[in-house]
């Protein structure tokens, strides 16, 4: 049994998802599991009741802006962590947490216990001006010289890293899901197709694009079909409204299990996105067994096989002529939904994710071997 220790500041969305199944797979398989986090705006008030009881859950000073001050407060708080509980391993979640997180290790000579999953690359982020992504990459390089190795979760994100980070020691473990808590997708009610979409509604979903898809496409199909746009989901206000503008139902947040049961009653996924890590919702949607359309971005393109389990678009008309196609070819709809759920059913279950993880964390002891 290792004593393993999870640290994130974005506990939110995506980054929720994948870190608190990361926590609760590890301590069913035996180990000690602390998990440090950030709560944020989209933090679930109840994230307790997603975390296996005997994962053990401290809270840290750590804030999403750069700050000075409260980044030092951060580091502070890290390091005291790291020496009150002592890991042999140290996974960093999300860019602030791998930036301070690195930083506190090499201060303490505990670099070689640390890895770190971007999780969505903070000089990708397009709602920041040019001279921020150019600082967040320069902050990138300077803590790969503090050690530890950096975890992409998709093919692209990898890219991306060896690149232009020049973290040649990195490696790829590609996201997972719960395939048995995903429902199957549900025929259509007679004379109704739906679109959707599950995730926050920000900046970075890309929700201004949704809404101009939804009246385009719609103003083409016309009455060859009823069309309902769904974004399973609450966030910002203002692009709420804009999409309900467009005749988009935003059902705001709901519980997880309730999100996935809305998801099983689309006919076709629809991701917008303007930068990704690896995005979860897509994943479950292609378990599901339901087509997607999606943006040429790291991570969407990575999930998504073009022609044979969706589309991938990378324009505005590229994508709506995407959604039409899937509107108007019922059979080819399907064959895709199929094809999809068996590519996520053989590629994005969590058993492979967690061999893959204890062994980049070195943990190869008789449990993990026999597994």
């Amino acid at each position: 049994m290792a004593r393993i220790l999870q640290v994130t500041e974005a506990f939110g969305g995506g980054v929720f998802a994948s870190v608190t199944q990361i926590c609760n797979g590890l301590a069913e398989r035996g180990h000690e599991v602390h998990l440090l986090y950030a709560r944020r705006p989209e933090t679930p008030a109840d994230f307790r009741q997603a975390l296996d009881a005997r994962v053990q859950v401290w809270e840290t000073s750590m804030v999403r802006s750069l700050s000075p001050l409260d980044d030092w407060r951060g580091l502070l708080d890290l390091r005291r962590a790291f020496v009150r509980l002592a890991p042999e391993v140290i996974h960093l979640h999300s860019s602030k947490a791998g930036f301070l997180g690195r930083l506190a290790a090499r201060s303490l000579n505990m670099q070689d216990r640390v890895l770190y999953s971007p999780r969505g690359l903070a000089f990708l982020q397009e709602d920041v001006a040019a001279g921020s992504r150019s600082l967040y990459l320069y902050l990138e390089r300077l803590a790969r010289l503090f050690g530890g190795r950096l975890v992409a979760c998709s093919a692209s994100e990898l890219m991306q890293i060896r690149e232009r980070i020049g973290a040649s020691n990195s490696l790829l473990i590609e996201n997972a899901v719960a395939l048995e808590k995903i429902p199957l997708a549900r025929p259509a009610q007679e004379g109704v197709l739906r679109i959707g979409t599950l995730g926050r509604v920000s900046y970075a979903k890309n929700p201004a694009l949704f809404a101009r898809l939804a009246r385009r496409v719609a103003a083409v199909v016309g009455a060859r079909a009823r069309l309902e746009w769904h974004w399973i989901g609450g966030g910002d206000a203002a692009d709420c409204a804009l999409l309900e503008a467009a005749g988009v139902q935003v059902s705001g947040w709901v519980p997880r299990a309730e999100a996935l049961e809305r998801l099983s009653h689309l006919d076709v996924y629809l991701q917008t996105s303007l930068w990704e890590g690896m995005p979860i919702a897509v994943i479950e949607a292609q378990v599901a067994g339901i087509p997607a359309v999606v943006s040429d971005v790291v991570g969407n393109r990575d999930v998504v096989l073009e022609g044979r389990t969706g589309f991938i678009g990378a324009s505005e008309p590229a994508l709506a002529e995407a959604l039409q196609t899937l509107i108007d070819d019922a059979p080819r709809r399907e064959q895709m939904g199929r094809e999809a759920r068996a590519q996520a059913l053989a590629r994005f279950g969590l058993p492979r994710l967690f061999d893959e993880l204890l062994r980049a964390y070195g943990l190869t002891g008789p449990q993990e071997a026999g597994r």
